[in-house]
């Protein structure tokens, strides 16, 4: 049995006790920018491209990619890949066609833009639904690095998830979306540098000998997935997973980050963040979980207390390598990725709460400022729902994260994702289209969980045993397709009732496509940039934390270990200096612009 928790040193103490110091500070630098609701929730659509596609790419990073994803490298080795570039295809379409319609809805939250194409009652039905829904997705991702912690520090675990909760909830309360996506950039350097340097270090090792050495040592069904279950639920698995991330990039629910960028050109330049990312960043993270197959081939014995102890994959390995101080970086690094989810996530059900249901139905005469005390309210009472959902996951759970997440998207996401997806391309359907779709994909995915059952399945697809991997990808495929194909069915049905729909809805829904045809404009539309503040903020935020990092190179540890301090604190403090002295260059071009008549006044 291991223990990691004594492992652990001082400096690493030191290191995550500042960092939470550093994410409070985030929300108090950015505290004075939400004056209204609008500023609260999309940073009153005036965020550059960089600052948007950080944030959207983040935002479905979190701890589970270390965890969950971990783990299932571990078992399957580079299948997983398919998880993350099907992203990657996803955002291609987003690129070139979605983004620009996600902006031209012209809304505070997403849950607006379905209330514009598909009718208030609409708008309720996803309101009442979404928001625990996602609030509990909330506590699944603080339930990541609550394993996470529990793995490094041997803490218990509800001590970890409310510690971690109160900080997420303090900094979506303070600063707003204004501090969401500030954090996102600086923690995005910080997680793909400690990740780089995790992996170099974990090459360098003798029993993996480099990327050549890793390749020949790991399991072959690493690489020949035939050898873990059968080629054909595998390509059909693989083609679920592609299916979940293009719905997941396509539909109208991902249209909140895009609602933040300033412009249309700002809308599309953002995708090519995640887009990247999708592509390359796993090609790193995948590294020390395969290595793991190799190094710690069973981690089952040495993590015993943990229910999916292959979810240890990642730690295990780190703690291998990590010189004094680089282990607390890494934590604060999955940190990072977790509470960036899960802020991004609180801010926008708050957004959904507040401007969908409390002020139409509760208060509906209630004032900018009224909304925005409420909204901070509700962040308080959402942030303590995210933590009691978390400890209640961590009691019941039984199945490993990667498969919760894949069971709820394919059994409660997928049904209600799909009239999102095709409704913003087709106009021609009701308003009751998407709210009934939901319930038919609903209907197909309990029937699926409750008549297809893994004895069933294997007589009704070979008559023959199946593994337990076979089994469980086979329910996720033939649920997943017969909600897409079922509910895609239905969906278009409806088409045959447009002509009876009242000229009301038809009007709403032409000006609604009307939106999506028209170019976002600055000035039309009143958007006031905030760049030379932002840049200098984030200039800022980002020389400090560079400083702290690049300080720690005095700790006592080998050259290897000064130098991973050296990277990791010099790219960040780089970037810093790049983005202040862009702030420096704005400001002047901003006086130089200044009439000169106007400038005698001053």
């Amino acid at each position: 049995m291991r223990v990691l928790g004594a492992m652990v040193s001082i400096y690493d103490k030191l290191i995550i006790g500042f960092y939470f110091l550093f994410i409070l500070a985030v929300g108090l630098a950015f505290r004075k920018l939400s004056k209204n609701t609008s500023d609260y929730f999309r940073c009153g659509g005036a965020m550059p491209w960089w600052i948007t596609g950080t944030s959207a790419w983040m935002a479905g990073f979190t701890a589970w990619t270390f965890v969950g994803a971990a783990g299932r490298v571990y078992e399957t080795g580079t299948l997983v890949l398919w998880v993350y570039y099907g992203s990657a295809l996803g955002y291609v379409l987003v690129y070139f066609y979605t983004s620009t319609r996600f902006r031209r809805t012209r809304k505070v939250t997403w849950m607006e833009a379905v209330r514009a194409r598909f009718g208030p009652e609409t708008e309720q039905f996803y309101t009442w639904l979404k928001v625990p829904l996602q609030l509990l997705l909330a506590g699944i991702s603080l339930n990541a690095i609550g394993v996470f912690m529990s793995i490094v520090f041997g803490m218990k675990m509800q001590a970890t998830l409310i510690s971690l909760g109160i900080t997420v909830t303090i900094v979506a309360f303070v600063g707003g979306a204004w501090a969401v996506l500030a954090s996102d950039f600086v923690q995005m350097f910080l997680v793909m540098t400690i990740t780089i340097a995790t992996a170099v270090l974990v090459l360098a090792q003798p029993a993996i000998g480099g990327l050549h050495g890793l390749i020949q040592k790991v399991p072959s069904y690493d690489f020949h997935w035939s050898e873990l279950e059968r080629s054909q639920i595998v390509w059909l698995w693989i083609a679920t997973q592609l299916w979940f991330k293009f719905s997941d990039a396509n539909n109208i629910e991902n249209s909140t980050m895009y609602l933040m960028a300033k412009s249309d050109r700002d809308a599309r330049r953002m995708v090519l963040i995640p887009l990247i990312g999708s592509l390359v960043g796993p090609l790193i993270w995948f590294i020390p979980s395969m290595a793991a197959t190799v190094t710690h081939p069973n981690l089952a014995a040495e993590f015993p207390l943990l229910k999916v102890p292959h979810e240890a994959a990642f730690v295990a390995v780190a703690m291998d390598v990590m010189p004094r101080g680089l282990l607390g970086l890494l934590l604060c690094a999955m940190l990072g990725a977790t509470l960036t989810s899960m802020d991004a996530g609180l801010n926008k059900n708050v957004g959904v709460f507040i401007r969908s249901f409390y002020h139409p139905i509760l208060r509906p005469r209630a004032s900018e400022k009224h909304q925005l005390i409420a909204s901070k309210i509700t962040t308080i009472i959402f942030g303590l729902i995210i933590i009691w959902l978390a400890v209640e996951v961590d009691r019941i759970r039984t199945i490993n994260l990667f498969d919760l997440t894949n069971l709820l998207a394919a059994t409660l996401l997928m049904p209600m994702a799909l009239p999102l997806v095709w409704g913003l391309f087709y106009k021609r359907t009701p308003g009751w289209s998407a709210w009934s779709t939901a319930i038919v994909g609903f209907a197909v995915a309990l029937a699926a969980r409750f008549l297809l059952t893994p004895q069933r399945v294997q007589h009704m697809v070979w008559n023959r045993s199946l593994t337990p991997h076979e089994i469980t990808d086979l329910l996720l495929v033939t649920t997943t397709f017969g909600v897409v194909l079922i509910g895609t069915a239905w969906f278009f049905f409806t088409t045959f009732f447009y002509d009876a729909t009242s000229a009301e809805q038809k009007t709403r829904v032409e000006r609604f496509f009307y939106d999506l045809r028209t170019p976002i404009s600055a000035s039309v539309e009143g958007i006031q940039g905030h760049d030379e503040i932002l840049y200098r903020l984030m200039g800022s935020l980002c020389l400090v934390f560079g400083i702290f990092i690049l300080l720690l190179t005095f700790i006592p540890n080998t050259l290897s270990g000064r130098l991973c301090f050296v990277f990791c604190g010099g790219v960040i403090f780089i970037a810093g200096c790049i983005l202040y002295r862009l702030s420096v260059l704005k400001k002047r071009r901003a006086i130089d612009a200044i009439p000169e008549t106007a400038m005698a006044k001053i």
